[in-house]
Protein backbone atom coordinates (compact mmCIF):
# COMPACT_ATOMS: atom_id res chain seq x y z
CA UNK A 1 0.00 0.00 0.00
CA UNK A 2 1.12 3.51 -0.73
CA UNK A 3 1.59 6.25 1.93
CA UNK A 4 0.22 9.90 1.34
CA UNK A 5 2.98 11.23 0.62
CA UNK A 6 3.53 8.85 -2.48
CA UNK A 7 0.18 9.46 -3.72
CA UNK A 8 0.81 13.47 -3.48
CA UNK A 9 4.48 12.83 -5.63
CA UNK A 10 3.38 11.10 -7.80
CA UNK A 11 -0.20 13.15 -8.42
CA UNK A 12 2.13 16.40 -8.20
CA UNK A 13 4.58 14.91 -11.12
CA UNK A 14 1.12 13.88 -12.95
CA UNK A 15 0.33 17.29 -12.55
CA UNK A 16 3.23 18.85 -14.03
CA UNK A 17 3.28 16.38 -16.93
CA UNK A 18 0.07 17.42 -17.95
CA UNK A 19 0.96 21.58 -17.37
CA UNK A 20 4.28 20.57 -19.77
CA UNK A 21 2.16 19.61 -22.49
CA UNK A 22 -0.88 22.25 -22.03
CA UNK A 23 1.07 25.13 -20.93
CA UNK A 24 5.02 25.20 -21.52
CA UNK A 25 5.14 28.86 -19.94
CA UNK A 26 3.09 28.27 -17.13
CA UNK A 27 5.26 24.89 -16.67
CA UNK A 28 8.20 26.82 -16.41
CA UNK A 29 6.64 29.33 -14.00
CA UNK A 30 5.82 26.67 -11.69
CA UNK A 31 9.71 25.00 -11.84
CA UNK A 32 11.17 28.62 -11.11
CA UNK A 33 8.71 29.12 -7.94
CA UNK A 34 9.31 25.27 -6.61
CA UNK A 35 13.02 25.28 -7.13
CA UNK A 36 13.44 29.43 -6.10
CA UNK A 37 10.81 28.99 -3.31
CA UNK A 38 9.87 32.52 -3.94
CA UNK A 39 6.14 33.23 -2.62
CA UNK A 40 3.69 33.25 -5.86
CA UNK A 41 1.83 35.77 -4.45
CA UNK A 42 4.70 38.29 -4.91
CA UNK A 43 4.78 37.63 -8.62
CA UNK A 44 1.16 38.12 -9.09
CA UNK A 45 2.01 41.90 -8.85
CA UNK A 46 5.23 41.94 -10.81
CA UNK A 47 3.33 40.82 -13.58
CA UNK A 48 0.68 43.86 -13.34
CA UNK A 49 3.18 46.45 -13.04
CA UNK A 50 5.21 45.21 -16.08
CA UNK A 51 1.86 45.27 -17.82
CA UNK A 52 0.94 48.72 -16.39
CA UNK A 53 4.25 49.68 -18.50
CA UNK A 54 3.12 48.58 -21.55
CA UNK A 55 0.90 51.30 -22.23
CA UNK A 56 3.68 53.67 -22.33
CA UNK A 57 6.55 51.05 -23.42
CA UNK A 58 9.29 52.76 -20.94
CA UNK A 59 10.27 52.55 -17.22
CA UNK A 60 10.90 50.22 -14.67
CA UNK A 61 9.76 47.94 -12.10
CA UNK A 62 11.63 48.32 -8.56
CA UNK A 63 11.07 45.38 -5.76
CA UNK A 64 11.81 46.87 -2.44
CA UNK A 65 12.53 44.10 0.18
CA UNK A 66 13.26 44.55 4.01
CA UNK A 67 14.09 41.76 5.92
CA UNK A 68 13.34 39.05 3.14
CA UNK A 69 9.57 40.92 3.55
CA UNK A 70 8.63 42.41 0.19
CA UNK A 71 7.75 45.74 1.38
CA UNK A 72 6.87 47.60 -2.42
CA UNK A 73 6.57 46.69 -5.99
CA UNK A 74 6.79 50.13 -7.85
CA UNK A 75 6.06 50.66 -11.30
CA UNK A 76 7.76 53.80 -12.52
CA UNK A 77 6.57 54.59 -16.30
CA UNK A 78 8.58 57.65 -17.95
CA UNK A 79 8.60 58.95 -21.81
CA UNK A 80 11.34 58.49 -24.15
CA UNK A 81 12.42 62.12 -25.21
CA UNK A 82 16.23 61.46 -26.15
CA UNK A 83 16.41 65.06 -27.12
CA UNK A 84 19.23 67.73 -25.69
CA UNK A 85 18.62 70.09 -23.08
CA UNK A 86 19.95 73.32 -24.62
CA UNK A 87 19.12 73.92 -28.21
CA UNK A 88 22.46 75.40 -30.25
Amino acid sequence: MNSLSTIQQANQLRFLSMLEQSDPALYMIKIALDETHVNPLVVIPVIRAISSLTYDGYGKVQIFMQARMITQIKPEASTEVNEPAIKS
